[in-house]
C-alpha cells in the first residue's frame, strides 16, 4: 500500500524521538533548544502527522477499486508528505548550523504547507467516492485545522528568523508564538484523535449519527476559537466557552461508545484496547486543559516565564495527547491495517508498557519530581521501541495483511 511509505517514515521518526526522550527523561542528556525543538517536531510531525497521513490514505480508499493512474497519484502524494515532513523536521534540528538566521524553517514549512494542501485536495476528491462517515468528517476537519496551525507556524518561523513580520506588531508576534502550539495540540490533534477512535470502534455513516457529526463540528469550532483567543489576546472571554464545547463534544463520543469502556469489553482483549485506552487519556487530557484554562483566566498562569509547576503541567498536557491519545490510536490503526482485531506479544507490551509509562511520567511532571520520570521514562520508551520494531518488521513481511484495505496495495 502507498500508505506504507508514510508508516515507515513515521516509525523511524518515532524511534529517534524516543531515544532523545529516554536520555532526557533520565537526565543523562539535556538537549539544547534546537535539539529539543527537533524532538518535539519529530514527534508531532514526523510521527503523528506522517502516520495520520497514511491513515487518511487508507480510510479514504477503503472499499474502493482504484485505477492504476489513481494509485500512482497516491504513491506520489505519500512520498511528498514524507519528504516534506523530513525536510521540516531536519530544519529544526539544524538550527544555527545553516546560514540565514533560521529562515530555512519557514521555507521548509511552506513546502510542507503546499504538500498538505495537496493532501486536502486529494481528500476532497476522494470523499466524493466514499460513504460520508463520522470518522471521515473528523479527518477532513482535522486536516483543515492542521493547515491553520501550519500557517500560524510559518508566520512564527518568519517572525523568529527576522524579528518582525510586515504588518504584525511585536505583541501580535508573541501572541502567535503562543497560538501555534495551541492550534495544533487542541485544534488538530483532538479532532484527529476522535476521528481515529470512531474509525477503530466501528465507524458510522454521518446520516445515521447526528450526534457524531455534531461532536466533530463542536471540536472543530472550539479549536478555532482557541487559536483566535490566543492571537487576539482574548483568553479570558473565549477559553472557558471553548473548553466547555470540547468537553461537550468529547462527552458525546464517550456516551456513544460507553460500552467499550465496560469491564466486559476490556476482557475481550484484542487491538480494540488501543482506542479504549485513548478514550481514557482524552478524558485526562481535557481535565488538564480545564486546569490550564482556569489558571490562565484567573491570572495564575503565564507562559513567559513559566514556573516549574506550570511548565510541568504544560509538558504533561502535551505528552498525554502525544502519547496517551495519539500514539494509542495510531498504533491501533496500524494493528487494524496489518493484523485486524487479534493482538500479539508486541501489542500487549506496547499497550501496557506505553500507557503505564506515560501515566507515571505525567504524574512526575505534575508533581515536579524527577524520580517518577526516571522510573517511567525507560518503561514507556522501551515499550514504544518494541512497538516500532514489531510493526516495521510486520509491515515489511510478505504476509502482512490488511483489514482496512486499499487497492493501492
Amino acid at each position: 500500500m502507498a500508505a506504507r511509505v508514510n508508516f515507515v517514515g513515521a516509525l523511524l521518526a518515532l524511534a529517534m524521538t524516543i531515544v532523545i526522550g529516554i536520555l532526557n527523561g533520565l537526565d543523562v542528556y539535556v538537549p539544547d533548544r534546537d535539539v529539543l525543538m527537533g524532538h518535539v517536531h519529530a514527534g508531532t510531525l514526523g510521527w503523528i502527522t506522517q502516520a495520520l497521513s497514511g491513515m487518511t490514505l487508507l480510510i479514504f480508499t477503503a472499499d474502493r477499486s482504484l485505477s492504476t493512474e489513481e494509485m500512482v497519484r497516491i504513491r506520489r502524494l505519500a512520498w511528498a508528505v514524507t519528504g516534506g515532513v523530513t525536510l521540516y523536521v531536519a530544519a529544526f534540528f539544524a538550527g544555527d548550523g545553516l546560514p540565514g538566521d533560521r529562515i530555512h524553517r519557514p521555507i521548509t514549512g511552506t513546502i510542507l504547507f503546499v504538500v498538505l494542501i495537496w493532501l486536502l485536495r486529494w481528500l476532497l476528491r476522494a470523499r466524493r467516492d466514499v460513504v460520508h462517515t463520522v470518522a471521515r468528517l473528523g479527518i477532513l476537519l482535522a486536516l483543515v485545522s492542521l493547515l491553520i496551525g501550519a500557517a500560524v507556524g510559518i508566520l512564527l518561523g518568519i517572525y523568529a528568523s527576522r524579528g518582525a513580520v510586515p504588518g504584525i506588531s511585536t505583541t501580535t508576534g508573541n501572541a502567535i508564538a503562543e497560538a501555534h502550539p495551541a492550534s495544533l495540540v487542541i485544534g488538530f490533534l483532538l479532532l484527529a484523535a476522535l476521528a481515529m477512535i470512531e474509525w477503530l470502534l466501528g465507524d458510522q455513516p454521518a446520516f445515521k449519527s447526528v450526534a457524531g457529526v455534531v461532536q466533530m463540528w463542536l471540536l472543530f469550532f472550539s479549536g478555532l476559537v482557541v487559536s483566535i483567543a490566543f492571537v487576539m489576546r482574548l483568553e479570558n472571554p473565549f477559553l472557558g466557552p471553548a473548553n466547555l464545547a470540547m468537553i461537550g463534544g468529547t462527552a458525546m463520543m464517550v456516551v456513544r461508545h460507553r460500552r467499550e469502556l465496560t469491564p466486559s469489553a476490556w476482557r475481550h482483549g484484542g487491538t480494540g484496547a488501543y482506542p479504549r485506552a485513548a478514550m481514557l487519556f482524552v478524558i485526562a487530557y481535557l481535565s488538564l486543559f480545564t486546569v490550564i484554562v482556569l489558571r490562565i483566566t484567573t491570572g495564575h498562569m503565564y507562559f513567559t516565564p513559566a514556573t516549574p509547576r506550570d511548565l510541568g503541567l504544560l509538558v504533561a498536557f502535551d505528552h498525554v495527547m502525544f502519547i496517551g491519545v495519539m500514539t494509542n490510536v495510531l498504533f491501533g490503526g496500524l494493528a487494524s491495517a496489518f493484523h485486524g482485531k487479534s493482538w500479539n506479544l508486541v501489542d500487549r507490551t506496547l499497550l501496557w508498557g506505553t500507557n503505564v509509562g506515560v501515566a507515571g511520567f505525567a504524574v512526575g511532571l505534575l508533581l515536579v519530581e524527577a524520580l517518577p520520570k526516571r522510573i517511567f521514562t525507560p518503561i514507556m520508551g522501551t515499550a514504544l521501541l518494541v512497538g516500532v520494531g514489531g510493526y516495521l518488521r510486520e509491515m515489511t513481511s510478505r504476509r502482512a495483511g490488511s483489514s482496512v484495505r486499499s487497492s493501492g496495495e
